[in-house]
């Protein structure tokens, strides 16, 4: 009776979660490579590269382009654990760092892009320009 009882229930669980074969956000998959320049006060760009692994870990590469001058690029390379969270209907990526490092956030935009915010979850006044996308 119990067997009967789960089977007719995990049924009704799995026909209630159905979405018409549309990807919402919050059916977004962690794997694959973001990249985008976004803008810099101080050099020619922020070239940002995630790299997203199934097992919920990351690698990123943050390139400040002509940095130092004459074409010279300043690197930064980061790894850890990501964390999916999310608030007010919105799904974000949450990027824990080694001990030292800065905690990064990017708001999940749709399936192909990534959008860099601010440590509250604030999105920057003009959001596009900070999105990063599948490769």
């Amino acid at each position: 009776m119990k067997k009967v009882l789960f089977l007719a229930l995990a049924v009704l669980v799995l026909a209630s979660c159905g979405n018409n074969g549309k990807k919402g956000k919050g059916d977004f998959v962690m794997d694959g490579t973001w990249q985008g320049t976004l803008p810099c006060a101080d050099c020619s760009g922020i070239e940002y590269i995630l790299t997203l692994q199934p097992e919920g870990f990351y690698k990123l590469t943050v390139i400040y382009l002509d940095a130092e001058g004459d074409g010279i690029d300043d690197k930064l390379y980061a790894d850890g654990k990501v964390v999916r969270t999310s608030k007010d209907d919105s799904f974000y990526l949450r990027l824990l760092p080694a001990p030292g490092n800065d905690t990064v956030y990017f708001k999940v935009i749709d399936a192909n892009t990534l959008r860099l915010v601010k440590y509250n979850l604030q999105e920057p006044q003009n959001g596009q320009l900070y999105d990063i996308e599948k490769q």
